[in-house]
């Protein structure tokens, strides 16, 4: 028996604002996000000597989320930007924290050197802050914001990635991580359309996508029992950034994070493919940063995407080592 195929997507997929409110127009944007992933799995299939998977329920959260942050702003809430001073107390405190604690773990990763950095253009500042952690300095510091000014264009340059697209990136997840509301939202989105396609319950395969890795190990904590997840596939997953796995739903403080229980138990039964030069992906790999106790749970798998945009989803399911799985789990 087939497996239906579960796509969720990550942030920046809201379709055109003249779209809103024009059901026919946005149905077809949506569409063609869809045909994308499939064609990109096509391809891999084709070169694995697989049949093609030619459907997929695929949902669309992108307008949902834009709105909810449009909202939040609309409403007085501040965006978490890097040089705004000291936060106000709770909900901007806590998103400034986590976008700057996800900058953070993005610059250890790569051995980010702050007095190097910024010796290169202030000498004064470099040697200053050769004595102390940015993240430790108050949010009104200027040499707090200098650090992660200098490692947002140091990461720029090291992933080819502009620094406004990253610290978009980063603000994203800081909203869906720290917003309740705007995480259960998202997550019913999916919940519904996965329902509506299964509304009794069967085997799924599902693949999460940048953001959509989060949305996919969170859905998989609360999942029903009838829905029986044959494959867990991550591209481009923010899922090795500690400060991610700590606010998982499901992850209990001071705990080790656990493989979703839902994720089959066999070798395999979750495959996380990155590119070395994709910024959302640069905590890799995830094995090991898991815990399980099947050996070989969670694989890893290196691809090598087109150099224009290593964070295609298109890409990463062109590779027949991440469709072969996908194309056997679903047939």
């Amino acid at each position: 028996m087939t497996a239906t195929l579960l796509f969720i997507h990550g942030r920046s997929q809201a379709s055109p604002p003249e779209m809103v409110g024009d059901d026919a127009a946005l149905a077809t944007y949506v569409a063609a996000k869809r045909r994308n992933w499939l064609a990109g799995l096509g391809r891999g299939l084709t070169h694995a000597g697989l049949p093609p998977v030619n459907d997929a329920v695929f949902p669309f959260y992108g307008n949902d989320f834009r709105q909810r942050i449009e909202d939040h702003e609309r409403r007085g809430g501040r965006r978490p930007e890097l040089e705004l001073g000291d936060p106000d107390e709770g909900t901007h405190q806590k998103l400034l924290e986590t976008k700057s604690a996800a900058l953070d773990d993005a610059l250890r990763a790569y051995g980010f050197d702050a007095s190097r950095q910024l010796g290169y253009l202030d000498p004064e500042m470099g040697a200053e802050a050769a004595d102390v952690e940015a993240l430790e300095l108050g949010w009104n510091d200027l040499l707090r914001v200098r650090v992660l000014r200098s490692g947002l264009q140091f990461l720029a340059r090291k992933t080819g990635t502009p620094a406004t697209i990253i610290e978009e990136f980063l603000t994203d997840v800081a909203y869906y991580l720290e917003l309740p509301q705007m995480r259960e939202s998202v997550l019913q989105i999916v919940e519904r359309a996965l329902r509506a396609a299964l509304p009794n319950g069967g085997d799924i395969v599902v693949v999460g996508h940048s953001l959509g890795s989060i949305v996919a190990y969170d859905l998989l904590t609360r999942l029903p029992a009838e829905y029986r997840v044959r494959l867990l596939v991550t591209a481009g997953s923010p899922l090795g950034f500690p400060v991610v796995q700590k606010n998982l739903l499901g992850h209990v403080a001071g705990q080790p994070v656990a493989i979703p229980g839902p994720v089959p138990g066999i070798r395999a039964g979750w495959l996380n493919a990155y590119d070395e030069h994709d910024f959302v992906a640069l905590i890799h790999p995830l094995a090991g940063t898991f815990t399980s106790s099947v050996t070989g749970q969670l694989r890893d798998e290196r691809t090598l995407n087109q150099a224009a945009n290593p964070h295609s989803i298109a890409d990463y399911l062109s590779d027949p080592d991440v469709a072969a799985p996908i194309g056997r789990a679903v047939q």
